[in-house]
């Protein structure tokens, strides 16, 4: 597709002493569906790093708005929200846990319903760049894997290694019906894949940060794929590099409770 592997360091990194600077980002990026959560999950226990899902921060604030009687479509109110809110991350048992506020979010932001709710709220540039500078702030010390849908290109353009996953929107949708169904959320298969396409044009077509493929990311299309292949791809591509790996603070994700 004529986009560039990764075949030598970026160039935020040439001449430079790992040693001496913060740990490393991994950024993934792509449409809803393609698997970012799950290999970032899977690469953040991998490596011993923290895992910040920036989509479930959109989700979150979509929430709030929700239980706030706030439109998905009032910037001004969202903005003000937005700017309160306080969010954590961690993993426990193998399961990342989303926080707002010290309150555990994990389930209730996971509904299909919330999904149209992060599309709107993420179209308003003055709230995603409020969400720009949140996650920016979380993931400033390195030793972190981030996903989301502009994190290589907008949120940390220098990140040490960057992916875009991408699969056709019938896989996809397929995908999130799967998930939908064992959550026990009714749903029929061609409304999830016509959810999905919908979501991919506002993300490609907004103003505010559009989805696209970085220069420097590594493309993977994981439509004929199994996880345990896309995940050996990437492990095998951030080892290429020969990063230097810290553990991170361990204070991170302090302040989210246990998951319930």
């Amino acid at each position: 597709m004529g986009h560039r592997t990764l075949a030598r360091l970026p160039t935020a990194l040439r001449g430079r002493d790992t040693d001496q600077r913060r740990a490393p980002i991994i950024a993934i990026d792509g449409p809803a569906g393609t698997g970012k959560s799950t290999m970032a999950l899977y690469l953040a226990k991998h490596f011993g790093w923290r895992y910040i899902d920036s989509g479930a921060m959109y989700r979150a604030v979509a929430l709030c708005a929700a239980e706030r009687g706030i439109s998905w479509t009032d910037e001004g109110a969202l903005i003000r929200l937005c700017a309160q809110l306080a969010f954590a991350f961690a993993i426990r048992e193998g399961q990342l846990v989303v926080c707002v506020d010290g309150r555990n979010v994990t389930q209730a932001i996971r509904g299909q319903g919330l999904s149209e709710g992060a599309s709107q709220v993420a179209r308003l540039q003055g709230l995603r760049a409020i969400l720009v500078r949140k996650q920016q702030e979380l993931g400033c010390a390195g030793g972190m894997v981030m996903d989301g849908r502009d994190i290589g290109t907008v949120v940390f353009p220098g990140a040490e290694v960057k992916f875009y996953l991408d699969a056709t929107p019938e896989t996809r949708g397929r995908r999130r019906w799967l998930e939908l169904q064992q959550r026990g959320e009714p749903a029929s298969l061609s409304e999830v894949i016509e959810a999905i396409r919908r979501r991919d044009q506002d993300d490609r077509s907004r103003n505010a940060s559009p989805l696209r493929v970085g220069e420097d990311a590594y493309y993977i299309d994981t439509t004929n794929l199994s996880i345990d292949d896309v995940f050996e791809r990437m492990v095998d591509k951030v080892n290429s590099f020969g990063l230097s790996f810290r553990s991170p603070d361990c204070r991170q994700g302090m302040g989210c409770p246990q998951a319930t």
